[in-house]
């Protein structure tokens, strides 16, 4: 397991879980990839899980469900009712999708709970190393 997934399990186990909760904020590298971990109440363990994308929860729309576990596009999700945490993993990420994301819980019958994630793309910067090999190889 993923060391930072380790401690986030382990903080959220010490700390208790409120409705929802996640990281708040990541960044990565364009062409990169990404796990969030969305942690959740036991009262939400059999509970349908989504990902959706939106400024504000009534603009959210839904990307990916637990209820319909396959990969949508470079985009997946996994639940573990055992420790309460579901995971988004993003592949391949590109500049345009920086923006705000949901850990979502679908509560039948009620207004859903969730936690707002900022996801945040970035261009990868050429090294040093790297410039002064590709000028080396031009001569």
């Amino acid at each position: 397991m993923d060391p930072l997934m380790l401690l986030f399990l382990l903080i959220a186990g010490l700390t208790g879980v409120d409705s929802v909760s996640s990281v708040g904020q990541v960044s990565v590298q364009s062409g990169g990839s990404v796990t969030i971990p969305c942690f959740y109440e036991g009262r939400y363990e059999s509970n349908v899980k989504y990902w959706c994308r939106g400024h504000d929860w009534s603009s959210c729309t839904s990307i990916v469900r637990t209820d319909f576990p396959r990969k949508k596009g470079e985009v997946s999700i996994r639940d573990d009712p055992d420790q309460r945490v579901f995971t988004v993993t993003m592949n391949n990420l590109q500049t345009g999708v920086s923006d705000y994301y949901w850990c979502c819980v679908d509560i039948s019958g009620a207004s859903d709970v969730g936690e707002k994630v900022y996801l945040s793309v970035t261009e990868g910067k050429t090294s040093v190393l790297q410039t002064v090999a590709n000028e080396m190889l031009s001569m």
